[in-house]
């Protein structure tokens, strides 16, 4: 009988460790969690209001024939809405995030846009819901 009740304690552990690592978040849910910081490579070259509390940054560095990076940025830490979509001009390249957030959606990233135009398209809600969000468009302003 001591065999078994030892076997269900070291089994226990296990189990546990299991259901902690199914149930750990994904490293897109962990970033969607931190603060906006590090999560585009280069230097800043825009930032678009889309309403009080939220914003589009972009970056650009002229690593790997021209890096473009953009994402939507909440200045209110409480979960929200926010969406990020952008496309590289004269190619098929889109991409987007949008979901609900603490502090931004993205990194949108881009590769290869040497003397390539991007634009971009961002909404946030003031809540959780996506129906009240406030929409903004950045067309063609950046060239890398």
């Amino acid at each position: 009988m001591s065999i078994i009740s030892t076997s269900k304690f070291v089994a226990a552990p296990a189990v546990i460790a299991l259901a902690a690592a199914l149930l750990a978040p994904t490293p897109a849910a962990a970033s969607s969690m931190a603060p906006p910081t590090g999560a585009c490579p280069g230097k800043r070259v825009g930032t678009y209001q889309i309403n009080g509390s939220a914003r589009i940054e972009v970056y650009f560095s002229p690593a790997r024939g021209g890096t473009n990076c953009v994402k939507t940025v909440s200045s209110k830490f409480s979960t929200r809405y926010l969406h990020v979509w952008a496309t590289v001009l004269g190619t098929s390249k889109i991409n987007s995030d949008e979901g609900l957030y603490r502090s931004y959606a993205g990194p949108v990233i881009f590769t290869g846009t040497g003397g390539r135009c991007i634009s971009v398209v961002a909404k946030a809600s003031p809540g959780t819901n996506p129906r009240q969000h406030t929409k903004r468009s950045v067309d063609a302003r950046h060239c890398g």
